[in-house]
């Protein structure tokens, strides 16, 4: 289990269809279920990270009923949820191999 801070999510995953139109919106609720997944992979730093402060979750929402990817930031010691989507299909392999890029 993952604990983030989810101050900062509300506006970004949730209201992903407005930004990239056809795209699922992820309800924080939803994004919530990625870091209470058994199975969940977490990629540090993001692979797609520039200043290597965030991380890549992965994993099962059984309310969506479908893979989530949750990226989180860190900032002052604390992690902070800052967006999620559908996972894609390199998401889909580093979640079944157990959550490294390699």
């Amino acid at each position: 289990m993952v604990e983030l801070d989810w101050t900062h999510y509300s506006g970004h995953g949730d209201a992903r269809s407005g930004r990239h139109p056809g795209d699922t919106d992820i309800p924080s609720a939803w994004a919530r279920e990625v870091c209470d997944d058994d199975n969940l992979a977490m990629i540090d730093p993001d692979y797609n990270s520039k200043s290597g402060q965030s991380l890549r979750l992965i994993g099962w929402s059984e309310t969506a009923g479908f893979l989530i990817t949750v990226i989180a930031v860190r900032f002052d010691d604390r992690l902070f949820a800052a967006t999620g989507w559908k996972s894609n299909s390199k998401d889909h392999r580093l979640y079944e191999e157990g959550g490294t890029d390699e």
